[in-house]
């Protein structure tokens, strides 16, 4: 028997559109008759029974922030068996028909972990990083390129006015998505992404016939975890008898209003999430593919082919040859 209560968490690293699509769902799950509410501190607050009922004045304008206003962690007890077992026995105590869970692979991989200890639960895909494969695009991933390109222009006025080179290292853990779109959308002229690896010596080499071909000294994007950018950064400036800077872009990336790409986004998920509940279909992850808002296994979508935009590579090294 289904008692018209919900749950909903963010978990693991905060994205631009969380709050968008928390707002959405406390609306639609209101309208349809349902009680929603919000665990706080994502598995961590349902291992610790932290909830809060989401009422309409509770969501009130927080479409346009960043982060979460249920907060998120990153809560690795998770993995343990008798965590896992608590979290099922505290949802059957609240009584909870559903579970929409919002984050990235680790948080679709506890969500995994719930559906076959039999609870019911939908999974939203956000995380900057991009990097879950079954779906185009993750929530919070359009505001970090975004935030990303505001940066490098900026950073790239002043390099260009001291006649400097500068390495940008961007987030991505092992997703090369945010390099290569900023590093396209700015004109910079080298990207390094660990979906085609890229020594050292090659940005090097890649440098000096930047700066004899283009007369500039390059603007390079890194994605995290290539290199150490203050090492690379060094031994361009010596190779190059020039001067080259370095900038960490930090956690501007995951901070700020969402875009409208990331807000609508946000809403169609969260429109697919309720209907997949009305409809009974559970262990499902919502994504985008082309223009359609589809679902898929969680299972699939944690192991579904690698789909990095190698076409979208090769126009940048067209565009830098």
């Amino acid at each position: 028997m289904f008692s018209n209560r919900i749950a909903v968490l963010t978990s693991g690293g905060d994205a631009q559109g969380m709050n968008c699509a928390i707002a959405t769902l406390t609306r639609l799950a209101i309208s349809r008759g349902y009680k929603l509410f919000g665990v706080l501190e994502g598995y961590k607050g349902l291992y610790e029974e932290k909830y809060i009922e989401l009422s309409l004045d509770k969501v009130l304008n927080i479409e346009s922030l960043g982060g979460s206003m249920l907060k998120t962690s990153r809560f690795l007890e998770f993995k343990e068996k008798s965590v896992i077992d608590r979290c099922v026995e505290n949802i059957k105590k609240q009584n909870f028909d559903a579970v929409i869970i919002i984050g990235g692979d680790g948080s679709f991989s506890g969500a995994l972990a719930l559906s076959k200890a039999g609870v019911r639960v939908i999974c939203i895909p956000a995380t900057v990083d991009n990097d879950l494969r079954y779906t185009d695009k993750c929530l919070g991933f359009d505001t970090a390129v975004n935030n990303v390109c505001s940066l490098i222009e900026n950073v790239k006025q002043t390099m260009s006015s001291m006649n400097r080179g500068v390495v940008f290292e961007v987030m991505g853990r092992y997703c090369g998505d945010i390099a290569l779109y900023s590093a396209l959308a700015t004109a910079c002229d080298i990207v390094a992404v660990p979906e085609k690896e890229m020594s050292e010596n090659e940005i090097i080499d890649k440098s000096l016939k930047c700066m004899k071909s283009k007369n500039h000294l390059p603007t390079i994007v890194v994605a995290e975890k290539q290199f150490d950018v203050k090492t690379l950064a060094e031994r361009l400036s010596v190779a190059t008898k020039s001067e080259f800077k370095y900038c960490v872009v930090g956690y501007i990336q995951r901070g700020g209003e969402p875009t409208v790409e990331d807000k609508s986004l946000a809403m169609l998920y969260s429109v697919k999430a309720m209907d997949l509940i009305e409809k009974g279909i559970f262990s499902q992850a919502i994504g985008l593919s082309g223009r359609s808002i589809i679902s898929v296994p969680i299972e699939q979508a944690l192991n579904s082919e690698y789909n990095f935009n190698y076409e979208l590579l090769n126009l940048f090294y067209f565009l830098n040859e």
